[in-house]
């Protein structure tokens, strides 16, 4: 919606995170025993034991010396977190408080910067060819092939269109193809309950059907988690489909780096099931699994990035073109979704620990999802660089679908859509797949 600007609340993995990172300079550390929180109440509301390990195992005992910080008043928070058991004594040196205090501070100042800047998205959403629920497919137009681009189910679809320099969607649009946006939308009543099969079978493939019938065959692009989804309906219906695209797209999630090894040190100490049983009681609590808990799985791929960026951006000119895409982009972070307790469980437990798709173990609509069986001309995208879904994650993907081509760009996760690179090492290349996809005959028929 034009002039939309989310409510710039701070989001709960900010703080902790800072923390982190404001008083580990030292590289100091103490090992702490672990304390089983306690169980879900009998109401059914869920007990904290994925926020207390997530902010506690996760955080607190990679070196946060936060004792400094519990006798100062400009810091109340903290006496609460030390009570948690992760807290960690008292250093010899004063400074490291004075220090850990300096730089909280100018997180404050770069967090204050941000809330408090005018600019605000201007891009209008095109027209709605297809609605249902929370769920709008959205037309861009364009004169040329027709491509559906599918991004994430936990964050919002406009980082695809984010703004007129940075919109990779009104960019195809402009370059030769017809673009279609799916736009999954806040889930709401109509999405209670929801599994990924749910999405797929009312959502997705409604959508694509929608888009075949406006503008004939179409290419998939999916993006993130987004791109699981669309190899999926890649092998379920083939048909009028005229190619893949995947732009970092994790699939197996059995080693390397990613939030997978703090979900599967969650899973070894207190089970999958009782993941799996905190996840639902969310869902019966809020109606959802809370968007708070999933951008702290997220925060805890690299703790001391909240803190240092806003640090970094309270230097910013206000007024200077990087200042507003850092508000572009902080903006769309901070204003994620939630997922509905199935869903949540697929992609937390199913995917991340059980790894599921990467060992050739998940269904969506009745099929076990095998990339070996697409039959479609395909590109995958793998950055080098990526810490969301880093490349022991997405190659996989890449590799098991006959006859992909595979670019490996330098670019971040969110880079390739919007970073300075993001043109030269994704779109143009991108673009140049999905207007002409090599004849797809050769693939159909293996």
């Amino acid at each position: 919606m034009k002039g939309r600007r989310p409510r710039r609340r701070i989001l709960s993995a900010h703080l902790p995170t800072s923390i982190s990172g404001s008083a580990t300079f030292l590289g100091w550390r103490r090992k702490v025993p672990r304390r089983r929180p306690p169980p879900p109440d009998r109401t059914g509301a869920p007990s904290p034991l994925i926020f207390h390990l997530a902010s506690g195992a996760a955080i607190l005992e990679k070196g946060v010396a936060l004792a400094p910080l519990a006798g100062d008043d400009r810091f109340p928070w903290a006496p609460s977190l030390l009570d948690r058991g992760r807290a960690i004594g008292p250093l010899d040196q004063v400074s490291v408080a004075h220090e850990a205090a300096r730089r909280l501070g100018d997180f404050v100042r770069g967090v204050e910067a941000w809330q408090t800047h005018p600019h605000a998205r201007r891009l209008a959403d095109p027209p709605a060819l297809w609605q249902s629920g929370a769920s709008r497919l959205l037309d861009f137009g364009g004169r040329g092939p027709a491509v559906v681009a599918i991004p994430s189910l936990i964050n919002r679809a406009y980082v695809l269109d984010l703004s007129a320099e940075t919109s990779l969607v009104r960019h195809l649009a402009g370059r030769g193809l017809r673009v279609f946006l799916v736009d999954w939308g806040v889930p709401g009543p109509a999405e209670a309950g929801f599994d990924l099969t749910a999405w797929h079978d009312l959502r997705l493939a409604p959508m694509l059907a929608a888009a075949r019938a406006a503008a004939g065959p179409v290419a998939l692009l999916g993006y993130c988690m987004g791109g699981a989804l669309a190899a999926a309906a890649a092998q379920i219906a083939p048909e009028s489909l005229r190619g893949l695209a995947l732009i970092g797209t994790p699939w197996s999630f059995e080693g390397g780096p990613g939030m997978g090894p703090t979900l599967r040190g969650m899973a070894r100490e207190y089970g999958a099931q009782r993941l799996t049983d905190e996840l639902m009681a969310m869902d019966k609590a809020f109606g959802a699994v809370p968007s708070d808990l999933l951008q702290l799985l997220f925060a805890l791929l690299d703790p001391g990035l909240a803190l240092a960026k806003f640090r970094r951006f309270g230097r910013f000119d206000p007024g200077s073109p990087r200042a507003r895409r850092f508000v572009e982009l902080e903006d769309w972070l901070n204003d994620p979704v939630p997922l509905p307790g199935p869903a949540a469980v697929e992609i937390l437990v199913d995917w991340q620990i059980r790894n599921l798709t990467g060992a050739g173990a998940w269904w969506l609509s009745g099929t076990r999802i095998d990339p070996a069986r697409i039959r479609l001309p395909a590109l995958a995208f793998c950055s080098r660089t990526d810490r969301i879904a880093p490349q022991a994650s997405t190659l996989p993907l890449a590799r098991a679908i006959p006859g992909a081509r595979l670019r490996e760009p330098h670019s971040g996760h969110v880079g390739m859509i919007v970073g300075s690179r993001a043109r030269r090492e994704v779109w143009d290349p991108l673009r140049e797949f999905l207007a002409d996809p090599p004849d797809g005959d050769q693939y159909r028929q293996r």
